[in-house]
C-alpha cells in the first residue's frame, strides 16, 4: 500500500469495524497502525487519545464543563449514546434463557428415566419384597441405581463439556487475545454436580413411594 509516496505492508483486514456501533464501515477507511507509523504518515508527534468513563447519573452541564476544560486544540466527543448496555442485557437474557431450557430438559429427563426404570422392574421389586426384603432396602436399591446413572452421566457430560468449552475458548478468545488463558471452571462444575445429585434424590422419592404403596400380593398377581 502506498500512502504519501511511502510503501506500507498491510498485516490484515478486519471483517467488521470495531470503532462503529454496528460494525459497518459506512464508506470510511480506518487504519490501525503503530505510533511510529502514525507519525510517519501524519508528521504529528503529540497526538494522543484519552478515554474517560463517567457515572450513569452525570448531567449534561457536567459534560459541558469537562468539554470546556479540553481546549480548542483537542477534539471532545461524547459517546454516551453508544452504550452497549441494552445489547449486553439482551445477550445475557438469551444465554441464561437457553441455559434455563437446558436445565428444565435435564430435570425432566432425570425424572422420566428413574420413573421408567422403576416401572420396568416393578415385578422384580415385588418378588424381592415377597422373599423378605423390606421397604427401606427397596428404596436404597432405587436410590443407588439412580445415583449410579447420575454419577456416570455427570462424568461423561462434564468431560465432553470441558473439551468443548476449551475448544471454543481457544478458537474465539485465545486466538485473538494471547494473554487470555482457559482454566477449569471448578465452581460451576461443583454447582452442576450438586444440582444433579439433588435432582436425582428428589426424583427417586416418588418411585420409591409408589413401590411402598403397592402390596406384595398385588405385585405377585401381576407376574
Amino acid at each position: 500500500m502506498l500512502l504519501n509516496n511511502k510503501e506500507f505492508e498491510i498485516a490484515g483486514l478486519l471483517k467488521y469495524d470495531p470503532f462503529s456501533e454496528n460494525g459497518l464501515v459506512n464508506g470510511k477507511i480506518t487504519l490501525i497502525t503503530t505510533s511510529d507509523t502514525f507519525v510517519s504518515l501524519t508528521d504529528i508527534e503529540d497526538y494522543s487519545i484519552i478515554m474517560a468513563q463517567v457515572a450513569d447519573d452525570i448531567t449534561d452541564e457536567e459534560i459541558s464543563l469537562i468539554s470546556g476544560l479540553v481546549g480548542t486544540n483537542c477534539t471532545f466527543e461524547d459517546k454516551r449514546d453508544q452504550q452497549t448496555t441494552g445489547i449486553y442485557t439482551a445477550f445475557i437474557f438469551c444465554v441464561y434463557g437457553f441455559l434455563a431450557i437446558i436445565i428444565l430438559v435435564t430435570v425432566l429427563n432425570i425424572i422420566n428415566s428413574i420413573s421408567m426404570s422403576v416401572s420396568a422392574k416393578i415385578k422384580q421389586y415385588g418378588a424381592m419384597r415377597a422373599v423378605g426384603m423390606n421397604e427401606h432396602q427397596i428404596t436404597k436399591m432405587i436410590v443407588a441405581e439412580a445415583f449410579t446413572y447420575a454419577i456416570i452421566g455427570a462424568i461423561v457430560g462434564c468431560t465432553i463439556g470441558l473439551l468443548i468449552s476449551r475448544w471454543l475458548y481457544t478458537t474465539l478468545i485465545s486466538s485473538h487475545f494471547s494473554y487470555a488463558t482457559w482454566t477449569v471452571p471448578f465452581i460451576p462444575l461443583l454447582g452442576i454436580i450438586i444440582f444433579i445429585l439433588c435432582t436425582v434424590a428428589l426424583a427417586s422419592y416418588a418411585p420409591s413411594k409408589r413401590i411402598r404403596n403397592i402390596s406384595v400380593t398385588e405385585t405377585i398377581n401381576k407376574m
